[in-house]
């Protein structure tokens, strides 16, 4: 459109130079003048109005943190919430220019590289953040995309970075009602397997999942009646919360069975605990003895649930197989 103008422009102006006693070219020269002022200050106004808007948005929200780095993965852009953030969290100022990899750890550089090198292929992806820093968890969405030129070329990432943390705690408290033994207030299976894919994602070193039941528990429900049984598994239970760390997952997965997850917790203190257990039992007024089995390894063994669940539930089978020998 700019160009068309200046065309016509020039063809008016060289007919006015050519003939300037004509009183509709020069008319018409005038308009032209008039209209390309006009076309040019709303242009820019237009432009300048959505960049302020843009920057409005960008700077006063205090959810969201926007960055940009270009194909030699420096920072070409950024928010002062950005800016906030990774020095409350992660100890460093991002500047214009700078290589974000140099200030995170090894992981989290890791992980950042991954996705922008995603983004410079042409994707624009969503992925979420489980931030552990100052013991608190801290949950963000970002989204990262190419930035394009005008010849619709890739000349950068841009990465808006919305932290849901908030909304993320109010869906785990609801699930927390939803996936809650009903008897024991413990949580069920269904919570338990979650809570194994939220600590993989979190890569801790250790992932430990212990399997615990009640000996002869059948022989006592028969004898005392269900209320009795029902009070020796809530006892049962109370017993373990007890013992376990606070940041340990402890269910009930039906009838007398029970499972503690630990994360970051190596397998020689997980079962110094359930020992602690087993001997805490044995002093109550039924004398219960208890059968275990733990099973511990990484978050980066490539095991589901599943397959955790099979070994200890195997090492539980064992166990109280030796005491069988034994009596």
């Amino acid at each position: 459109m700019a160009l068309l103008i200046v065309l016509l422009g020039i063809l008016i102006f060289e007919e006015w130079r050519l003939n300037s006693s004509h009183l509709i070219l020069s008319i018409s020269w005038i308009l032209l003048i008039c209209f390309s002022v006009i076309f040019i200050f709303y242009l820019f106004r237009s432009r300048n109005g959505n960049f302020l808007i843009a920057d409005f948005i960008l700077e006063s929200s205090e959810m969201l943190s926007l960055f940009a780095v270009d194909l030699n993965y420096r920072f070409i852009a950024l928010n002062q919430h950005d800016i906030d953030v990774m020095e409350e969290f992660f100890g460093f100022t991002p500047r214009i220019g700078e290589v974000p990899f140099t200030f995170l750890g090894e992981e989290e550089a890791v992980k950042l590289k991954e996705n922008i090198d995603k983004a410079l292929e042409g994707v624009t992806f969503t992925s979420l953040d489980i931030i552990d820093k100052k013991g608190e968890t801290l949950y963000w969405q970002n989204i990262f995309s190419p930035i394009y030129n005008n010849r619709r070329k890739i000349i950068g990432v841009s990465c808006i970075v919305l932290d849901i943390t908030e909304q993320k705690k109010n869906e785990l408290a609801n699930q927390k009602l939803i996936y809650q033994d009903s008897l024991t207030t413990l949580f069920n299976r269904r919570y338990l397997e979650l809570a194994f894919e939220e600590i993989q994602n979190r890569k801790e070193d250790n992932i430990t999942l212990i399997i615990a039941d009640l000996d002869d528990f059948k022989e006592i429900n028969d004898r005392y009646g269900h209320h009795e049984g029902d009070q020796l598994l809530i006892e049962f239970g109370n017993c373990l919360t007890k013992y376990m760390p606070a940041s340990a997952v402890v269910a009930r997965l039906g009838g007398d069975e029970f499972a503690i997850l630990l994360s970051g917790v190596p397998y020689p203190t997980a079962k110094m605990l359930i020992t602690l257990v087993q001997n805490e039992m044995k002093k109550g007024a039924h004398k219960l003895s208890i059968s275990y089995g733990v099973y511990s390894n990484f978050y980066n063994s490539n095991l589901e649930f599943s397959d955790f669940y099979k070994k200890a539930d195997h090492e539980m089978y064992q166990y109280k197989m030796r005491g069988k020998i034994k009596k």
